[in-house]
């Protein structure tokens, strides 16, 4: 089984492993399946993150060039655009296999954009969607087993706009294979064709002890960490000590099953209570909420990995309490 993302499914921004793709990958795994991305694709995908992360740049220079009209600013680190850029191809390449275009194809795919054949459009644009595509199809068809293709561009690869049936011209080109062929315009739809919906039930109790110093480290190491002020100029080794961590109004937003594996994503407070040594300067603990992708196993939850964090703080016996879930529903909804 071949799953394939088109440019317009991988994210503009953030990290890479949204709950769905995270999901899709490791359902993949699970069925023994390859989950890659044409060499199209991740070009695509890394020029658009090099693009906007230099654009960010230049607005945030722009703006630190005003504020300095009326006072000082100090330095602090910025990474280059080069390093973030690097790093989105590094997750980018450990997340999909990457399907090589061919000189043929890429020869066709320029034939068939001056020639207004499909994908491409009738204005005579549409070059690089084509080699997309006829990568996608000289893999399908260069194997037996099935293959899922993603891509939201359905003016060009669908029926018709907002359709979810693959374009009768494209369609044709599969012959006898388009049987095991399926296009789909969403992420979801990959998920509910593979998965089914599971019900699952999670606990501070699901989780064994090594996992929840798992989720302690994910925590402080977490990229999102220094979005909050009190942890903007605070290393990992400044956190703590940790004494440990409790995890309360647990709820799974949503979870899947496919050949005995059960995945989901779920919702959570947490609080990190800090050694008591430390109470006088950072305080008693670190608040906050977090999502994250979940596998179960026999004994309770066997994996978590954290896909964002929010409202986290060092906590003073008079600091407030917040309810943040409603920010993680607009990035994760269930």
């Amino acid at each position: 089984m071949l799953i394939t993302l088109d440019t317009n499914l991988i994210p503009r921004k953030g990290i890479l492993r949204s709950v769905e793709i995270s999901t899709i990958l490791r359902i993949a795994s699970a069925l023994g399946a390859r989950v890659a991305l044409t060499q199209t694709v991740l070009a695509e995908s890394i020029s658009a993150r090099r693009r906007d992360v230099r654009e960010a740049m230049d607005a945030h220079s722009r703006t630190v060039q005003k504020l300095g009209n009326f006072c000082s600013v100090d330095a602090y680190y910025i990474p280059s655009v080069d390093a973030v850029v690097d790093d989105w191809e590094a997750q980018l390449r450990s997340a999909f296999e990457e399907l090589p275009l061919s000189g043929d194809d890429a020869v066709e795919a320029l034939e068939r954009e001056a020639l207004r054949i499909k994908p491409s459009k009738s204005n005579g644009t549409g070059g690089r969607d084509a080699a997309i595509w006829l990568t996608i199809k000289r893999a399908h068809l260069a194997t037996t087993g099935p293959t899922h293709f993603a891509s939201n561009n359905t003016e060009d690869f669908a029926i018709r706009k907002g359709s979810d049936t693959l374009h009768p011209d494209l369609a044709q080109e599969l012959g006898e294979r388009l049987g095991d062929f399926t296009y789909h315009k969403d992420l979801k739809s990959i998920i509910r064709t593979l998965c089914s919906e599971a019900e699952v039930s999670i606990s501070a109790a699901s989780f064994p002890e090594d996992l929840s110093l798992s989720i302690i480290d994910q925590i402080v190491a977490h990229g999102d960490l220094k979005n909050f002020a009190d942890f903007v100029d605070v290393s990992p080794d400044e956190v703590g000590p940790i004494e440990n961590i409790t995890l309360d109004s647990l709820r799974v937003r949503s979870a899947y099953s496919a050949e005995g594996v059960v995945v989901g994503f779920l919702t959570a407070k947490f609080t990190l209570v800090l050694a008591a040594e430390v109470h006088e300067t950072l305080g008693t603990a670190i608040t906050g909420a977090l999502g994250g992708w979940f596998e179960m196993g026999n004994e309770g939850v066997a994996l978590f990995d954290i896909t964002v964090l929010r409202d986290v703080r060092y906590e003073h016996p008079w600091g407030p309490e917040d309810d943040a879930f409603d920010e993680i529903d607009a990035v994760h909804p269930g």
